[in-house]
Parts: C-alpha cells; structure tokens; sequence
C-alpha cells in the first residue's frame, strides 16, 4: 500500500499564495522536471525507471474504473520548450480513488516513476498529488492527417489536439469495434496498396503513406463494451457505424496503443457525411445481368434441422435462418439473370444440399425462376466450400452439363472452377459464364515460390498466377464462346493473376477505385469479373454494390443483438454485376 501525499493549494499558478505550505507544494522554482524533458524527442523516453516531478494542467480525466485509470496533462506555457520535437502532454497512471475529483482545468503537481507501457509514455507509481488551483483552458494543437512522419505524432503524443485531414476525415474501418470498442479514420478512404499501385516498390509507397494517414478513434475504455459504442455515429439501413463516412474536425488528446496513434476523444466524434448506400439500377429492356457474389461460408447442416453447428457456417438452426434471410434479399435485389455463387456448402446438388436450399428460398420470393447449373460429377472438388451457378431457367437454354477442372493448381490450392455455357433464347448468343475462388492469401508456407515475396500480394501469389495461367489454357481447350469470368480471386487489382488475365485478351470490368472488401481498414477487390474481348462491345453497366463490406461485423448473422433483416451484411464481400446486350443474328 503507498503512502499517498494528497494535498490542495487553492491558488492559480501566479497568483499569491495563501500559505508557506501551499505555496512550497506547488513551487516551480524548486527542481522540476519539465513534461517535454520526460517525453524526450524519440520515441521512448530516456527518463524509464526515474522517479520524477512535474507539473500540468488535466485536459481530460479519465481514471475511472471502466475507462484508462488515469488523467492526460499538459504543461502551462511556462514550463514549454518550444521544441517541436517533444510532447508537452503526458499520461498519469493511477487508481480512480485518487484522480476521481480531479476537473480538467487543474494545474496538479505529482511524483512518479517514467514508464513505456504499449508504447505510451506515462508516470506511474505516483507519491505525490498536489493541486494547484484551476487554469486557463489548454488550447488544443491542430494536426492534420496525414501525419508527415510518425516522429510529427510522436512530438504530440499525449497533447491535446483537433484532427484534421487534407481530405475529408473518413471512417476507413470498424473491425475492433465490437470487443475493443475503436474505429479507424484516415484522410480519404484508404486503399489495399496492390490495389492502387503495382507491386514491389510502388505499393511499399502506398503502404508506407497508408501508415502515416489512420488514427484510431477510441471509446476512451479498456473494458470490452456490453453494446456498440460511438452511436451518435450509426447511419443508414441497419443504423451502423458504416465505413466511408466523413466525419467533422475531432477533439481529443492524441495517445498512443503499441504501434498505433490513437485519439481519447474529449468530445463525441460527429458526422460530417453519411456513408454513400449503392442504389441498384434496374435491368433494361433486352439486358442481360450476370452477377459475382461470395455468400461467406453459407453451410446448411444436414438440409433436414440437424447438421448443426456447421465446419464453416452457422452454428445454430437460427444463425442459418438468419443468414438465408440476408443472402435471399440480396440475390433477390441483384435482379440477375445468371449469380455466381463463392463459398457455398460443397455437399451436392440433390434435394437437402445447401444449393438447393438456398436456390428454393431465392425462388419463393424471386420474380425470376432460377436453376442450377450441375456438372456431371456428385460435387465442385472435394473442398469443403465450393462454387455454384444459379441462372434464369425462362432466359437461357444449356446444351450440355457444366464443365468442372481438378487439374494442377485445382487439384489442391484453388478451389475447383465452374463453367457453363449458355445460349440466350431472345438473341440465340452463346457464351459462357467460368465462376472462381482462387486459393486465399493465408496459411503461408515458410519458403518456395509461394511463400510472402514482401512486394504486397502476400503468399500463394505463384499459385494464383498458375491458376490464372491454367484456367485460361482450359477454356481455350475447350472452345468457350465470349467467355465471362467471374468470382473471389483472393487477388487485388494490380497484383499478378489479374494482370495475367488483363494482358491475354480480358478485361476487367471494375477501375482500381473500385472495392468488394474491406481488410486492416483498407478497401480493395478481391472479387472481379472479367469478360473476354469479344464482349467489350456488349457491356453496358458495371455496378459495384457497397451492401457487405461497409458494414460492422456485428450486423452479420452470428450476432441477434445486431442483426437487422434485409441485404446488408449478407456477407463480408460486396457483390458486382454487368448488364451486357447480345446483338440479335442477322
């Protein structure tokens, strides 16, 4: 138990002092040690493990027990270096019994030992607590995202600050939100660097940059929150906390967590713009709509109630019911003639499947009538999750079964591809429709050509290139006509396997801007559809439908807390789709 020496002057800092004893307590003649000398110009302080004295003003309290057990204070201009390079701000650590009365406003002068706790500065083990009456209010420092070097934050780190960004400050990402209780903000929207620059020095760039443009937003609590925090915030369908929205300038003071800046708000963030909601456009006349939609694991157990909880999937009878309603609505919104389908139960296609359910429930209350597209074999491969083609049984005619390909990279990697060739029966125009899940960017091998390369497109990005390279070369095989490619490529815009694609006669309908997932706080596509060359004159409407990726992932099927019917969040991937026309014979 520590002695505590508590005691109050009632005095300003300049002001005449009352009494001798008030008037040594809070003395800045004697040694001090200064805020700005504790916090040093690097990142960590070369005062660790000294017991020290200090003084500041609180600019925010947060000691009790459900928040950060401390206060932030930040030296009165008197005790300012005027060095850029050193924070004038820093964090007390203590119990809530003895901060609990301090108001902000309060010039305090206090003892403890200078510690680096997950990368913040801060005093602890504090002996001595006077106050020394209220000050004037701390003005705060603007800063402006993006920092310019992780050195400008740090020369704020513990400070109170208003944030700014040279674009307006955008909602990046939400993922931590549910169990840490923060959100990340950037200046603009920030993007997978394969997304937007080619690999190797160029997406280092963006990588780099990307760094230096997010701070997390807290809830000022290090308790897991009992529901969403940030609500002043939640917009749209579901009444969210969506990504790509803009927030107005934020106040705070400007902390630090490991390697992440981090801002303890003083005030509630507040919308400056709402998240932009994807209206789709309706099909016109004689159009064709082909669709690409990850469903995210949809698992059925058994089709008959039991099965449950499922490898990848739902857990429960009522998290599947709760996940059928959502992808329903959204293959029933998407209007399209031919949906490709990623990550669906592989169990078949007889009645209890989880195709066959799921194609059931669409039907029920879908003013098109879909089929599925069957191969010869039982299954799509042996994996656990496979792909699937529903199509618009009244629209188009097939002549054969759908062709399936086991070989090399689809042997063991990438997931078995599905094609079907169609014949429109309006115009008579065949083509084919290929639906892909290239093998994913986890699971890393330690070495070999698959293993992380550092140059942005993680592992597995030589198996990727393979199965692009081994797709292309079957489907001329196999004499395709206007082939369509579609499905989760688990590769980003400019990585290779999409360039491959790009530079043998497809092109890829999106632009790099252009997002279907949201990683790390970080937009990109996974998910393409590429049509060959003999269709690039048919292609009317591309659409990239923000329902999925914008949203928390509390608002998914596995959370009743959350869970709101309709579309939203039916997955953790937005679908795409494009109109094309097919030219009627002569």
């Amino acid at each position: 138990m520590k002695n505590w020496i508590y005691a109050t002057a009632t005095v300003a800092l300049c002001a005449p002092v009352a009494t001798l004893a008030q008037e040594k307590n809070c003395d800045i003649s004697e040694e001090l040690t200064s805020i700005s000398t504790i916090q040093g110009a690097n990142d960590q302080s070369d005062k660790i493990g000294e017991q020290l004295t200090t003084m500041g003003i609180v600019t925010q309290n947060l000691a009790a027990p459900e928040q950060l057990g401390g206060v932030y204070i930040q030296s009165p201009e008197s005790l300012q270096d005027d060095d850029p390079k050193t924070s004038e701000g820093l964090f007390v650590s203590a119990n809530s019994t003895t901060f609990a009365d301090l108001k902000v406003g309060t010039l305090v002068k206090l003892s403890g030992q200078v510690s680096e706790q997950d990368g913040l500065t801060q005093l602890t083990d504090v002996t001595e607590l006077y106050e020394c009456g209220q000050q004037p209010q701390v003005a705060p420092v603007t800063v402006t995202l993006p920092f310019s070097s992780r050195q400008q934050a740090e020369a704020h780190e513990g400070m109170l600050v208003t944030v700014n960004g040279q674009k307006p400050l955008t909602i990046s990402g939400h993922y931590p939100l549910a169990r840490y209780g923060y959100f990340d903000v950037s200046s603009g929207r920030l993007f997978t660097p394969t997304q937007v620059a080619l690999p190797g020095s160029e997406a280092a760039a963006v990588a780099e940059a990307n760094e230096l443009n997010r701070l997390q937003i807290d809830d000022n609590s290090q308790l897991e929150p009992k529901s969403l925090p940030h609500q002043q915030l939640f917009h749209g369908p579901q009444q969210s906390l969506r990504s790509g929205a803009t927030l107005k300038p934020l106040s705070g003071v400007l902390s630090q967590f490991r390697d992440d800046y981090r801002l303890q708000p003083t005030k509630p963030p507040q919308l400056a713009q709402r998240s932009r909601i994807t209206a789709i456009l309706p099909k016109r006349k004689n159009e064709v709509r082909v669709a690409s939609f990850n469903v995210l694991n949809y698992f059925n157990g058994d089709g008959m109630g039991g099965g449950f909880p499922t490898e990848r999937g739902a857990k429960t009878p009522q998290q599947l019911q709760r996940q059928q309603a959502k992808v329903v609505a959204a293959i029933d919104a998407l209007d399209a003639d031919i949906v490709g389908l990623m990550e669906v139960e592989n169990d078949g296609f007889e009645q209890h499947s989880a195709i066959r359910q799921l194609t059931d429930a669409v039907n029920a209350v879908s003013d098109i009538n879909y089929a599925i597209a069957q191969p010869h074999s039982a299954r799509v491969g042996t994996d656990q999750i496979s792909v699937g083609i529903l199509y618009n049984a009244e629209r188009f005619k097939t002549s054969t079964h759908a062709l399936t390909l086991t070989q090399g990279p689809f042997r063991r990697g990438s997931r078995v591809p599905l094609a079907q060739v169609f014949t429109d029966k309006i115009t008579e125009q065949t083509f084919t429709t290929v639906v892909n899940h290239f093998k994913s960017k986890g699971s890393c091998p330690d070495d070999g050509v698959n293993a992380n390369q550092q140059d942005g497109q993680s592992c597995w990005n030589a198996l990727r290139v393979e199965s692009a390279a081994t797709l292309l070369d079957w489907i001329e095989q196999q004499q395709m006509p206007k082939p369509i490619l579609l499905g989760d490529f688990n590769a980003y815009y400019y990585e290779d396997p999409m360039r491959y694609f790009t530079e043998n006669d497809y092109q890829n309908v999106s632009e790099a801007d252009d997002y279907s997932y949201v990683y790390d706080s970080q937009a990109g596509a996974l998910d393409h559809i590429l049509i060959h060359q003999d269709l690039t004159s048919m292609l009317t409407r591309v659409q990239h439908l923000n329902f999925n990726a914008d949203e928390p992932i509390s608002y998914d099927y596995r959370d009743d807390q959350y869970y709101r019917p309709g579309p939203y969040r039916a997955s953790d991937h937005d679908p795409l789709l494009v109109d094309l026309v097919f030219a009627s014979p002569d």
